[in-house]
């Protein structure tokens, strides 16, 4: 059975950033899913994302998921895991 990715970035994108609660948001990749044409493609890469608004995103990309973490006081995996959950569940 296929799962369309599609489906659950849109999922993701109808949430609200995890640090700030603002909206829109972008579905923020915690495994890197590479440049260019590879962007396009479904990827069961698509599973680890978490909602971020672009302030966030840009901070996450810039400070890196350890960091990230500590600063901010979450687990970005966690919290795509209870999301990715969230989305199987309902």
């Amino acid at each position: 059975m296929a799962i369309d990715t599609k489906e659950y970035l849109k999922y993701i994108k109808s949430q609200h950033c995890l640090i700030c609660g603002g909206t829109p948001v972008d579905p923020d990749h915690l495994e890197a899913i590479g440049m260019g044409n590879n962007r396009n493609k479904q990827t069961p890469k698509d599973f680890s994302c978490i909602p971020l608004c672009r302030e966030h995103h840009q901070d996450r990309h810039g400070m890196g998921i350890k960091r990230f973490n500590e600063h901010y006081r979450i687990d970005v995996w966690k919290e795509a895991f209870k999301l990715l959950r969230r989305y199987f569940i309902s």
